[in-house]
């Protein structure tokens, strides 16, 4: 099997991709995607789709573009930026960052601001206290340089690798999912699928998980497969906490997630998890199993595009979610390339 190209998966993550603003990204994935035999579409909301027709089930794997970030909503007389969060922001990560801004003409570095240790309060930082400093002294200075209430801020963290096959960097989830679908579509040939064949990156998920239902409802697929970053505990801070995932240990089967009292829960449909960790043994291929609350996926909601379909999530293990040191394991993904590659040529 082909090896990973990282360069993508560079290209992807430095990528600015904040909810409602994924078309940079959306241009790196249109890239990646194989001239022979895929067709490409694109939705007004910027849903975007690599279509490889074939006989069978419809078959399709989703991912989604976007990051958490920041928008700004106001300009201080004395020149300093105050934000609001674009989905779930790690607000203890914030102080310190340096970060990207992302205006009309281009970009510009700025930073988060920090109190002095010999000041600090010792407390999680209320979002009503961050700001952000991009070195103007005034509300003019700032719009002169071309700043507006509006644009948006992500994190400045370029990927690292660490030590044998780890990986660091802002916007894993869920960049790391569209790459390893890109991975895919590189490594497969069109005579090789059983199905007919979508891969939909799909954008505005860390804001709310239905965005693509529109565009679902026209693919209306037969099989869902969820392709996300999953919440590992294998850091001394989170020994013994909700499940044994961990970080190498190969992909996770998503059986069941929820965000308590916000109406998003998800629930795998089991003969197609069971058929997939089948599969999975069948190949060694490692598979852990996750169940987990707090986080949901936009499986969530697009398993009742238009009349329904099985749905299953399928897991990678990251790190520090949310936070510009997102850490993955180079290895889950490779095994959920072949993992998926053997889905989607057996028959249905």
């Amino acid at each position: 099997m082909k090896d990973l190209d990282l360069d993508l998966l560079d290209r992807l993550t430095r990528a600015p991709g904040i909810s409602g603003n994924e078309e940079i990204v959306a241009h790196v994935v249109r890239e990646a995607i194989p001239q022979t035999g895929w067709e490409v579409r694109q939705d007004a909301l910027g849903n975007l789709a690599a279509h490889l027709p074939g006989s069978g089930r419809r078959v399709a794997l989703v991912a989604h573009m976007d990051e958490v970030g920041l928008i700004v909503r106001r300009i201080t007389p004395q020149g300093f930026l105050l934000v609001e969060r674009m989905g779930g922001m790690n607000l203890q990560a914030l102080p310190g960052s340096r970060m990207t801004l992302w205006i009309e003409t281009g970009r510009l570095p700025v930073q988060v601001g920090l109190l002095p240790q010999h000041l600090d309060k010792h407390t999680t930082p209320d979002l009503k206290e961050i700001y952000i400093d991009i070195g103007a002294d005034s509300i003019e200075q700032v719009r002169e340089m071309g700043v507006s209430v509006g644009d948006v801020l992500t994190w400045d963290s370029p990927l690292t690798q660490l030590g044998r096959s780890r990986i660091s960097s802002k916007a894993l989830d869920d960049r790391l999912g569209c790459f390893t679908m890109l991975s895919l579509a590189q490594q497969i040939q069109p005579a090789e699928t059983a199905c007919d064949l979508w891969l939909v990156f799909i954008t505005r998920e860390e804001i709310m998980l239905n965005g693509a239902l529109p565009f679902m409802n026209k693919i209306a697929p037969d099989v869902l497969i969820g392709v996300d970053g999953t919440l590992p505990f294998d850091t001394p801070d989170l020994e013994n906490g909700q499940c044994d995932i961990r970080l190498g240990a190969g992909p996770a089967v998503k059986w069941m997630d929820a965000i308590r009292g916000k109406g998003s829960a998800y629930i795998a449909d089991y003969p197609l998890a069971r058929k997939v960790r089948a599969v999975a043994r069948q190949l060694e291929i490692p598979l852990q199993d996750e169940v987990v609350t707090g986080i949901s996926t936009s499986i969530t909601a697009l398993a009742y595009a238009a009349e329904g379909a099985p749905a299953i999530g399928l897991s990678l293990p990251i790190r520090y979610h949310h936070s510009p040191v997102e850490m993955a394991d180079l290895n889950d993904v490779r095994h959920l390339v072949r993992l998926l590659k053997e889905l989607v040529t057996r028959p249905w």
